[in-house]
C-alpha cells in the first residue's frame, strides 16, 4: 500500500507536468479575459532567473482542468463569504459591481490630464462628462461595509481643473439600477440614453426619444467582465442596441460595421458597439448637421455615441490609451466644433 502511495505521489506529478508539454497550448483564458503563458514565450536564461519564471508562469497558465480549478476555488470562497472576488462586489442579489476604492485612483495623473483637457478648453468648446462608476451610484446594493472610492471629492478636484471646460455632472441622472449591466462594469443602452439626453441639454443639441431610437434587443445572455471575475453569479444581461440612420465608420482607417453583430457569439458581447476599441474611429453621416465632434473617450462611449450617430456629420472618437499623438496638435489638425470627454471618472 506504500509502495502504491509512493509511486502515485511521484507519477502523478510527472504524468501532469508531461501533459503540460504534450498537449496544445491555450492563448488565452476566457474565464479570466487573459492572455496565458505560451512555451514560445520562455525566454531568458537560468542565471539571470527568467527562464525559471517563464517556465513556472507557463506551467501555471496550462495546467490541465485549470479553469475548472480555478472555477472550484472562486466557488469555495463564496461558500465561505467571502463577498468580494477577483475586484468584484457580489451583492445580495446577485448583481456584480467593481470594487474601486480611493487606493486605486490616480488623483495625480487624473489632475495633469484635466489640466491639459482645460489648456484646449481655453481654445475650444470643450464638455467634460465623467461616468460615476457603477460602486458610486449604487453603493446601497453593496454587500455591507463595502469600500468605495470617494467619488464627489475626486469630481470635485477635477472640477476645480477645468475652469475653461464645461463639466456635466451625471451623478444623480444616473442613480437607478436600471442604467448598468448587472455582471459588467459598463452602462447599459438605458444608462447610456440618460447620458446622451444630458449631454444634448447641455449642448443645445436636440434629443430623441428613447422610442425614436427604436431601441432592440439583440441578446439575453449578456454576462459581462465582472462574470469572468465570480462565474458562478446566476445574472445575466440583455444586449440593446438603438437604430441608427446610414453612415460610414472606419477604425483606425479600416472600414467596419458600426454593430459588429459577431460579437454576439464570443465571451465579450459588449464589444457588438464598433468591434471594441480602436484608437481612431470616424462617423460621417451626409444628412447631419454640418458639424464635427471630437469624442476623448473610454469604452463607455462605445454605446454612447449609435445615440448621436445621427445628428454630427462628423464624429471623431480618440481613445488615448491606443495611440501616441500629441492631443493638442491633433485638435488643431482637426479643428472640431465641439469635443466632449467622455470617461469613467477613474480613467
Amino acid at each position: 500500500m506504500k509502495k502504491t502511495a509512493l509511486i502515485l505521489f511521484i507519477l502523478l506529478p510527472a504524468l501532469l507536468v508531461s501533459a503540460v508539454f504534450i498537449s496544445p497550448d491555450n492563448a488565452l483564458s476566457e474565464l479570466e479575459n487573459r492572455s496565458l503563458k505560451t512555451r514560445e514565450e520562455i525566454g531568458g536564461n537560468v542565471a539571470d532567473g527568467v527562464f525559471q519564471t517563464d517556465l513556472e508562469s507557463f506551467l501555471s497558465d496550462q495546467f490541465p482542468l485549470r479553469e475548472t480549478l480555478v472555477l472550484l476555488q472562486t466557488y469555495l470562497r463564496f461558500l465561505a463569504g467571502q463577498r468580494e472576488i477577483g475586484g468584484a462586489y457580489i451583492c445580495p442579489d446577485g448583481r456584480l459591481i467593481q470594487k474601486i476604492t480611493d487606493a486605486q485612483t490616480d488623483e495625480k495623473a487624473l489632475t495633469a490630464y484635466a489640466d491639459k483637457i482645460d489648456r484646449i478648453a481655453a481654445r475650444y468648446k470643450v464638455y467634460v462628462m465623467y461616468v460615476p462608476s457603477a460602486c458610486v451610484e449604487l453603493r446601497n446594493e453593496l454587500p455591507a461595509g463595502a469600500p468605495v472610492y470617494n467619488y464627489r471629492a475626486l469630481y470635485d478636484t477635477l472640477a476645480a481643473h477645468l475652469e475653461n471646460a464645461e463639466i456635466i455632472d451625471l451623478a444623480d441622472v444616473l442613480s437607478d439600477p436600471g442604467y448598468y449591466y448587472k455582471t459588467d462594469h459598463h452602462w447599459n443602452v438605458y444608462g447610456a440614453y440618460e447620458a446622451y439626453r444630458a449631454f444634448c441639454e447641455a449642448s443645445g443639441t436636440p434629443a430623441g426619444t428613447p422610442e425614436s431610437f427604436r431601441i432592440k434587443t439583440v441578446s439575453g445572455d449578456f454576462r459581462g467582465t465582472l462574470f469572468l471575475k465570480a462565474p458562478f453569479s446566476k445574472q445575466t444581461d440583455e444586449i440593446a442596441i438603438p437604430e441608427i440612420p446610414e453612415i460610414g465608420v472606419t477604425a483606425d482607417g479600416a472600414g467596419i460595421d458600426f454593430y459588429c453583430m459577431d460579437a454576439l457569439e464570443t465571451k465579450d458581447q459588449y464589444n457588438v458597439f464598433q468591434g471594441g476599441n480602436h484608437g481612431f474611429v470616424e462617423i460621417t453621416n451626409e444628412n447631419g448637421n454640418g458639424r464635427t465632434l471630437l469624442i476623448l473617450k473610454d469604452s463607455f462611449a462605445n454605446s454612447f455615441v449609435p445615440f448621436l450617430a445621427g445628428a454630427y456629420s462628423k464624429i471623431v472618437m480618440v481613445d488615448e490609451r491606443y495611440t501616441f499623438l500629441s492631443l493638442s496638435d491633433y485638435v488643431d489638425a482637426l479643428a472640431p466644433d465641439e469635443i466632449l470627454v467622455l470617461k469613467e471618472i477613474i480613467n
